[in-house]
């Protein structure tokens, strides 16, 4: 009669990997979680963010505001050729924005509307943008300016990510927004 010997596994040892696992797992969810847009998990993913700004178009509807490159949007910056407004809160603007472009968060714009619509008309150019991939502001903000009749609003979906990575300039501001 053989006796039956036991497996040897370090289950200790595999229980310490799995906990440490879940750990890190719980530390990099709650990292993520309250950034705008969210963080990428590893590295740059284009097919993420194709599959990001395909989901934003959907959200459209006819007679929503075109979208606008990052190349396009540089050369309407360059050529002061466009209002630019930012959507973000407030202290994003404050930490950085695109030079020239006017505070306006979309979720308090009550107390920016009146410095950020300062001489625009109608037919004025204007640039909105926030957080880039997965960032609806800049849409929803879009579109209430059209109902107010603004009619040459144009969306640069990639916003001050997108600008900032690519190495354009940024301007920062020294705080106070609308209270200044």
């Amino acid at each position: 009669m053989e006796a039956s010997v036991a497996p040897r596994f370090p289950l200790r040892r595999a229980a310490a990997q799995a906990a440490l696992l879940l750990a890190a797992s719980l530390v990099l969810a709650a990292v993520r979680q309250p950034l705008p847009g969210g963080l990428a998990w590893i590295g740059h993913w284009p097919a993420a963010d194709a599959k990001a700004e395909d989901a934003y178009r959907a959200m459209t509807k006819p007679g929503d505001p075109p979208f606008v490159s990052l190349n396009q949007a540089a050369a309407l910056q360059k050529n002061h050729a466009a209002t630019f407004l930012d959507a973000r809160e407030a202290d994003d603007y404050e930490d950085g924005h695109i030079p020239g472009a006017r505070e306006l968060p979309f979720e308090q714009m009550d107390p920016y509307r009146d410095a950020a619509l300062e001489g625009l008309r109608a037919e004025s150019p204007i640039v909105v943008y926030c957080e880039g991939v997965g960032c609806e502001l800049s849409l929803f903000l879009a579109r209430e300016l059209q109902k107010a009749g603004y009619k040459n609003v144009s969306i640069f979906y990639g916003g001050f990510p997108e600008w900032e990575d690519a190495g354009l300039p940024v301007e920062k501001s020294s705080g106070g927004g609308a209270n200044e």
